[in-house]
């Protein structure tokens, strides 16, 4: 491949252009093919966590997923923030401002200076705080780091704004599995499915490779069957129950209660 990061280390080049339980676990891997689930233990997975609709739990689910894979696998696993809104880790992490995707796309191969241990085998790198640069990172960049990353790597947990750009959109292709999450609302599950709809369509992201989770589901909320009909595309793959009693700000002063939570446990029902 060839290099992307030119002699004045320039990332800013081209603009991309144009408690009902979880209700089915099917038998497939993450390449969509029938087979042992465990299967994909043993190799290098990248699994995004996707929504356009804000304030859904993307960020809780994807360190939920990151902590059911340290847990699990006892591999090495990188959480990796694309959003620069900007996102949460800086301030659930702790992470220093001279760490950032931004340092990393520029200097790949030194990336693992940009990167913070988190929790045992689990570790992050925030994303990048400016919109504009996020806006103007060269079309391969997130490639080329992602190669970099899988040297040292397993699992790349990937936390997504809810405007898909360039770099989203990039991380999308490489996925292994996309979880799309949808708060537990008529309006919430019509936006994120119409989503997922382009995704496929307009991206060609492969369908197979997309779970749609519904989450804080509340125990008195019931769907119309016929309501669900009429807006969804893509089968909903499972409901997270609403946990009153987890927030992100538990990985903040007590890593370890995260494993007793209920979200936890409903997360982990998915793998």
């Amino acid at each position: 491949m060839k290099s992307l990061v030119n002699s004045e280390q320039n990332i800013l080049i081209d603009k991309v252009s144009d408690d009902i339980e979880l209700n089915h676990i099917n038998s497939m891997n993450f390449k969509g093919q029938p087979g042992d689930r465990n299967n994909y233990y043993d190799k290098k997975v990248i699994i995004t966590i996707v929504s356009n609709k804000g304030g859904v739990g993307k960020t809780s689910v994807a360190i939920a997923v990151a902590m059911f894979f340290s847990e699990k696998v006892k591999k090495k696993i990188l959480l990796l923030e694309l959003d620069s809104s900007p996102g949460d880790f800086g301030v659930i992490f702790d992470i220093e401002n001279n760490k950032s995707l931004e340092l990393a796309l520029r200097f790949p191969e030194k990336y693992s200076e940009y990167v913070k241990n988190i929790y045992k085998n689990v570790d992050a790198l925030k994303g990048i705080s400016n919109p504009l640069i996020a806006e103007n990172i060269k079309k391969d960049a997130i490639n080329l780091l992602i190669n970099f990353i899988f040297k040292d790597y397993d699992y790349i947990i990937v936390d997504t704004q809810t405007v898909i750009n360039g770099p989203v959109l990039d991380i999308l292709k490489l996925s292994d599995e996309i979880l799309a999450i949808s708060e537990y609302s008529l309006e919430s599950v019509a936006r994120v499915s119409s989503l997922i709809d382009i995704l496929v369509k307009k991206f060609s992201i492969p369908d197979y490779k997309i779970k749609f989770i519904i989450n804080k589901r509340k125990f008195l909320h019931i769907f119309k069957v016929w309501d669900i009909s009429k807006i969804i595309k893509i089968p909903i793959y499972a409901f997270v129950k609403f946990d009153g009693k987890f927030n992100k700000s538990k990985f903040i002063f007590n890593k370890d209660s995260i494993f007793n939570t209920r979200f936890f446990k409903e997360i982990k029902k998915i793998f």
